[in-house]
């Protein structure tokens, strides 16, 4: 049962991380087309949302 709760809470980190790297890879293409982004997320950045406003 431990490695079961193991596995899920690698799963739930690994997730937040590549979300974290995507949020951030949308922040900076904004930035490179000299847009302002607007960034809303919850804490571990599984429901987010990025604009970019010119």
């Amino acid at each position: 049962m431990r490695i079961y709760l193991f596995i899920l809470i690698a799963a739930l980190i690994i997730l937040s991380v590549i979300n974290h790297r995507s949020i951030d890879k949308a922040v900076e293409l904004c930035e490179e087309g000299k847009g302002t982004p607007q960034v809303e997320k919850d804490v571990f950045a599984f429901n987010w949302s990025v604009s970019c406003e010119k």
